[in-house]
């Protein structure tokens, strides 16, 4: 073993601590990385596993509209246009054991690869045929939810009950079924008709073809054919933002841990200075200088790596809980993934976090004079010199990404490219500012707290090289708490005005959960809109169009002009849009449409009608936050004259005054055939309901912004101990001089805790930019709504006392460990 390889092993056995809080740093970096991917990944193989199954062998299919098709129109297409590369789909969404399950209805002799695919069971595929009400389910469905198949079963549409009768398992042909079958029964084409109340309609027909364009002439409004790829990619669209948002905030956790990677190698650096010195006198070059740190930071990393690896699959599992509980609100159903190729991922990181961390503490030891290396005094004065051009580097940061954010128009990409910039540009400021700062505060320390806290504040600042490292990590977590903190509450508040504007009526009404298409019976809307404390109603009705650019969410609403101003319009002039929007084909669309598809009140949007494509203008873009998708919004009377679809999907109830709106929902709800049909709310619940989904979904950032403060409280306490360690024949002088036990801890508590305070001051800025930049640019780019920028004190106060203690907890096993070493021992010099 060589002298340079002893002398690195002997300095990591002789700082366990230091070493293992390193790897510990960057496996706590490596673990969140890993687990968002996995968790990232799990919600897109969900959807596309799930879409994939039921699409089977398909490319393309044909959508009628909100109603559906006419099973004629197949019939017409089989025989009289021979298509035989179609089969016609029914399904709809049933409850089964309190489990959403879709129910699947398929032509078995389709001779489509679709339906084979699907049903495949065996050597007798005419069974769902010979059964009435009869049904499959996968077999690890059935394991899982404990039925001993053929059993007979009860799913429940709309407050109805209908037995089905499950004849067989599914026997799935691949990965694909097994997974993206999970909560799917299949039954034959009648059945499933039946159980929607779609009798003699279809959802949809799959189409195998690739002349998509010579089919689609054979179709007549509103028939269109589709791609299956508009579907997928539309709902890719839609989750893209929220995973890009968890990945940028990983990848925050990951800078903080390149932090802690290098203070680990520059405090490593500085302790072995006289050691670097003494082997470059004796012959090292600096290019070996050079390697050898560098592999040494590539073990830590591998280490790191290892266990954060560890870590990271069991997060994952927290995680992928979190996202699920939030894609399931918003989105669909999520799995967890194997995530391989994020391991490879996570590591490739580590070792880029790696030798980017350590380059530049590895070409100041090669570069650095061997004379010079030995003194510190030339180390902390060569780190003073520097903090104004450093000051510089950073504000030319701050500055590229003020331009970033200029020139980049709508990339989200771009906007996170300028938030690291404006991070990154922080943390080279951070020598200039806490040099300033503890000059600031010097007369405070020394008043407040007499020659402790002079030597204390002079003791941070004489070990600038090593304290502006801790402090910017420190600062950073510190400022990602108040920046996402600001984000959230700001984001909070314009939720909650937006709901209190928009829900103005007392009582909301809709269909049990289901994509049933029958609708709410008119004759009972008309029965309890004739009660006597009902004073108006507005009816609305929620649907899908399927267009070449993907689905897009149609609301018409029969209200009046009181309702109206539930729209709160960010672009448009409510009185002017309230006429136009009754008598002319005119909508309103939400602020997440109109950014999305870069439309202006004055402009129009192509919608697919049961007459063919019209044009609807635009006279007015409103606040919403229920759909980062977008909302396209039409009186109903404009609805009835382009689609013969006379169903009504919710309806609101406004209440006569004095009428106690909790006691009336009681009363809605004793009526059994409205509780089996329909869920009442009042506005309240409603509210309430709405805020319990905002707040389930922002339940993940909190655990990565603790995860963020892990890191930087473990980085903080790996510099301290090292500083500390480093200044024990200091500290041993001052012992030695009379200073005593207790009030060396209070000396070394104080240095801890004052880093904190600086570290909390500073992030408050930088935090308050960064929630501009979540707010104004992030979100906006990412979900298409705008949102009011809300400070309040409590998050700033709350990041500044967590800093405080964090550094303060920090410094207690160094104090103690300094305050009980024998000076004696200290002092001697080897």
């Amino acid at each position: 073993m060589n002298l340079r390889t002893r002398l690195a092993i002997r300095f990591i056995r002789r700082h366990p601590w230091h070493t293992g809080l390193s790897v510990v740093g960057i496996a706590l970096g490596i673990a969140v990385v890993l687990a968002i991917d996995i968790a990232n990944e799990s919600a897109r193989q969900a959807f596309r596993l799930s879409n994939d199954a039921i699409a089977g062998g398909s490319t393309h299919y044909i959508h009628g509209g909100p109603q559906g098709i006419d099973e004629s129109r197949y019939t017409e297409l089989r025989v009289a246009r021979g298509m035989t590369n179609i089969s016609p789909v029914v399904s709809g969404y049933v409850s089964f054991k309190d489990q959403r399950f879709l129910l699947l209805g398929i032509d078995t002799f389709s001779g489509s690869d679709m339906q084979t695919g699907p049903a495949n069971t065996g050597d007798d595929p005419a069974q769902l045929l010979r059964t009435p009400n009869g049904a499959l389910i996968l077999a690890s469905t059935a394991q899982r939810m404990d039925l001993a198949v053929p059993t007979a079963i009860t799913v429940r549409i709309s407050g109805v009950d209908h037995p089905l009768d499950l004849v067989d398992t599914l026997a799935p042909a691949n990965d694909l079924h097994r997974h993206g079958l999970r909560n799917v029964l299949v039954t034959d084409i009648a059945t499933a008709q039946v159980v929607l109340g779609m009798v003699g309609r279809l959802s949809r027909i799959d189409v195998t073809t690739d002349n998509a364009e010579a089919i689609g002439r054979y179709l007549s409004d509103p028939l269109r054919i589709v791609a299956n790829e508009t579907r997928s990619h539309a709902m890719q669209q839609m989750t893209r933002a929220f995973h890009l948002n968890l990945t940028a905030l990983s990848l925050l956790a990951l800078v903080i841990g390149a932090f802690l990677i290098y203070n680990t190698m520059t405090l490593s650096v500085l302790q072995r200075r006289e050691y670097f010195s003494i082997l470059r006198v004796l012959g090292m070059t600096p290019r070996q200088l050079f390697v050898d740190i560098i592999v040494e930071a590539l073990i830590l990393a591998v280490a790191g790596f290892v266990v954060g690896t560890m870590l990271g699959i069991w997060l994952s599992t927290l995680l992928i809980q979190l996202v699920s509980a939030t894609i399931n609100d918003l989105y669909f159903a999520v799995l967890k993934s194997r995530g391989d190729v994020f391991k490879f991922k996570a590591g490739t990181l580590a070792i880029a976090a790696t030798v980017a961390a350590s380059w530049h503490p590895a070409w100041e030891a090669m570069r650095t004079n061997p004379m010079l290396n030995s003194l510190r005094s030339e180390v902390e004065s060569e780190a003073r010199r520097r903090s104004p051009w450093l000051m510089l580097a950073g504000i030319g940061l701050w500055g590229t990404a003020g331009v970033i954010l200029l020139v980049s128009n709508t990339s989200i990409i771009a906007g996170f490219a300028a938030l690291f910039c404006l991070i990154i540009g922080f943390a080279v400021m951070t020598p200039w500012i806490l040099s300033k700062m503890l000059a600031m505060l010097h007369p405070v320390l020394e008043r407040y707290l007499g020659s402790l806290g002079r030597i204390a504040g002079r003791g941070v600042l004489a070990s600038l090289s090593r304290t502006q490292i801790a402090v910017a990590a420190l600062a950073i977590a510190v400022s990602a708490v108040i920046g996402v903190s600001v984000m959230i509450s700001s984001f909070r508040l314009s939720v909650e005005q937006w709901l209190e504007n928009f829900l103005r009526a007392d009582i909301y009404i809709a269909q049990q959960r289901s994509h049933q298409e029958s609708g709410i019976d008119r004759q009972l809307i008309e029965s309890i809109s004739a009660r006597h404390q009902v004073k108006a109603v507005s009816t609305g009705r929620w649907t899908e169009l399927q267009s070449h650019q993907g689905p897009i969410q149609l609301f018409a609403v029969d209200l009046n002009r009181y309702g109206f101003e539930n729209f709160r319009l960010a672009e448009g002039d409510s009185d002017q849009a309230w006429p136009a929007f009754t008598t002319t084909d005119a909508v309103i669309v939400s602020e997440p449409y109109a950014y999305h598809n870069r439309i202006k009140t004055g402009d129009s949007v192509d919608l697919p009608t049961d007459k063919g494509n019209r044009k609807f203008k635009v006279v007015g873009i409103f606040y919403d936050y229920g759909s980062d998708r977008g909302v396209v919004t039409m009186h109903r009377t404009t609805y009835d004259r382009y689609w013969s679809d006379p169903v009504i999907s919710s309806f609101a109830l406004y209440l006569q005054e004095g009428v106690d709106v909790e006691s009336f929902v009681d009363e809605l709800n004793r009526d059994e055939l409205i509780q089996q049909i329909l869920r009442v709310r009042s506005n309240l619940t409603l509210r309430d309901k709405s805020m319990e989904i905002f707040d389930r979904t922002f339940v993940i950032t909190d655990v990565l912004r603790l995860l963020a403060i892990c890191i930087a409280v473990v980085g903080i306490l790996s510099a301290l101990m090292a500083i500390h360690l480093e200044r024990a024949r200091e500290l041993a002088v001052l012992r030695a001089v009379g200073l005593s036990p207790g009030q060396l801890w209070a000396l070394v508590t104080t240095e801890s805790g004052l880093m904190g305070l600086v570290a909390g001051i500073i992030a408050c800025p930088l935090g308050l930019t960064m929630a501009w930049v979540l707010i104004f640019i992030i979100n906006r780019r990412s979900f298409g709504w705008s949102m009011d920028f809300y400070f309040q004190p409590e998050p700033w106060l709350t990041a500044l006392m967590l800093s405080i203690v964090a550094a303060v907890i920090a410094g207690l096993y160094p104090a103690a460990r300094m305050s009980k070493a024998p000076p004696a021992e200290s002092l001697r010099y080897e």
